[in-house]
């Protein structure tokens, strides 16, 4: 029997990996769904090289950009009646990278024998859950350019809210650096000339000037191993969490930080809107809506939401109590959901609150940036001015002495 590595989500949410053996795919999904998984994603584990490896191992992974371009030319390309197969063969010698380019011939070929087009998506390795779905949604009905026209353009908005934080963000993180290397070359190149001066005076020396003198030494004594150090350690946590995950901690750690820890939840709330709109709109339902966006959840904490979400549903609770309990998503958004519950138009009252929320975040970076420089320009002042005025009090002790 072959082996198939798997993924899947528990009747408690849990999304889970493994590996099964199988002589089938079919029988695979099989043995799966009788031990209470619903599968996401199947692929034979004894291939020595698919495609999805050589875009993780290789040439990097495939790009939140270049899924979004692909996606938006592969339906122009349809909507004006090229077939699949010819429109994949045209996207394959498109500016795309040279590994992004072998994907799509991978897939080109894998539909030729026959795959349908999800199947060689969900094959890849590259395409999110909730991407493979609404494919899957569109070739089953006939609307595939509609589907994949929808997709880009929620995945335009998606970039376009990232674009924005990267762009908030990017100032504020140089003048950090360059303040902190500021601060460092002064800790390391003029404290331990004034430290000599100051223990050869044989004066006291107050515990303000004692705390720089100590962190100075320090610093000298141990700053290569912490420039060493902790690029590895963070090297090492990729490695072992993967980056998907490494940048959901950070992301959930983030919003524990003023100003930034607002922004990093808006702009996740304004995502999970805009990919359960997108699905809804589909016609995928709720419930399998929130089956496949869980794997894609930014933080843990969106995650545990979405999970007891799904378990409300199942139980024939009610759903929206986990989003009205969580300290994440905003009240308007769980009275919109009611509200399009209530009058079966839910898809509709995503996409609007959505909108809503989006215009709502624009303003929260611009509110942002007037705060978040002049406050960094403060706090890394304070440290400046205590550095000065303490090794000012030391100096100005031994002169006293001399006196």
């Amino acid at each position: 029997m072959a082996k198939f590595r798997y993924s899947a989500v528990r009747e408690s949410g849990e999304h889970v990996t493994g590996e099964i053996e199988g002589s089938d795919r079919s029988m695979v999904l099989g043995r799966l769904s009788e031990q209470g998984l619903h599968p996401i994603d199947v692929k034979d584990a004894e291939l020595e090289i698919s495609a999805g490896s050589m875009l993780r191992f290789g040439g990097g992974a495939a790009s939140f950009t270049e899924i979004s371009v692909f996606t938006r030319e592969l339906g122009w390309l349809l909507k004006a009646g090229m077939t699949l197969n010819s429109a994949l063969d045209i996207l394959a010698k498109e500016s795309f990278s040279t590994s992004f380019g072998g994907l799509i011939s991978t897939m080109r070929a894998d539909i030729r024998k026959g795959k349908s087009f999800h199947q060689a998506l969900a094959e890849s390795g590259a395409f999110p859950p909730y991407y493979v779905s609404m494919i899957e949604v569109g070739e089953a009905s006939g609307t595939l350019p509609g589907v994949l026209e929808r997709i880009a353009i929620a995945r335009e908005r998606e970039q376009k809210i990232r674009g924005k934080l990267v762009s908030a963000l990017i100032y504020p993180s140089l003048l950090v650096t360059l303040a902190t290397g500021a601060v460092i070359f002064i800790m390391v190149s003029v404290v331990p000339s004034i430290k000599d001066m100051i223990e050869g005076s044989g004066a006291p020396i107050p515990d303000q000037a004692r705390f720089v003198i100590s962190m100075s030494d320090w610093l000298i004594n141990h700053g290569q191993t912490v420039l060493i150090g902790v690029p590895l350690v963070l090297l090492l946590l990729v490695a072992v969490l993967g980056g998907g995950t490494m940048q959901r901690l950070l992301r959930g750690f983030g919003m524990y930080f003023p100003v930034i820890g607002s922004l990093i939840k808006k702009a996740s709330v304004v995502r999970f809107c805009r990919i359960l709109g997108t699905l809804l709109q589909a016609g995928v339902g709720l419930p399998e809506s929130l089956k496949l966006m869980l794997p894609t959840a930014e933080t843990p904490q969106i995650g545990r939401t979405i999970a007891d979400m799904a378990t409300a549903l199942r139980q024939g609770g009610n759903f929206l109590a986990p989003l009205e309990q969580s300290r994440i998503f905003p009240p308007l958004l769980s009275r919109m959901l009611a509200v399009g519950s209530e009058t079966g138009n839910l898809t509709q009252s995503v996409l609007q609150v959505t909108d809503i929320l989006e215009d709502e975040l624009d303003r929260h970076v611009e509110r942002a940036l007037t705060l978040i420089e002049p406050a960094i320009i403060l706090a890394l002042s304070g440290v400046v001015a205590f550095i000065i005025t303490s090794l000012m009090s030391a100096i100005i002790s031994v002169n006293d002495l001399a006196i």
